[in-house]
């Protein structure tokens, strides 16, 4: 098992019955973690704004253990597409 950061993104909105919530995946680092959680928010915030709806958002980062074997499998489907590791 390995120690990954998971980014959620948590909203609330009027007249809505649940909090709805988004996840970013897992990070090798909490560091780098921090910095997406606040890019995160920003492009949520933004993509709200254009639909003309308010919410609550708040975002987090979360210590989580995973396989190895998903890491790996994730620095495969990156190296296919072209995506930094």
């Amino acid at each position: 098992m390995i120690k990954i950061w998971f980014l959620i993104a948590l909203m609330s909105y009027p007249n809505s019955p649940a909090i709805h919530y988004k996840g970013f995946g897992g990070f090798l680092s909490q560091e780098e973690c921090e910095e997406r959680k606040i890019l995160a928010k920003e492009q949520i915030i933004d993509f709200e704004i254009k639909l003309g709806r308010i919410a609550y958002i708040d975002t987090y980062c979360i210590e989580f253990e995973a396989f190895q074997t998903q890491l790996d499998k994730k620095k495969e489907l990156n190296k296919k597409n072209n995506i930094g590791a």
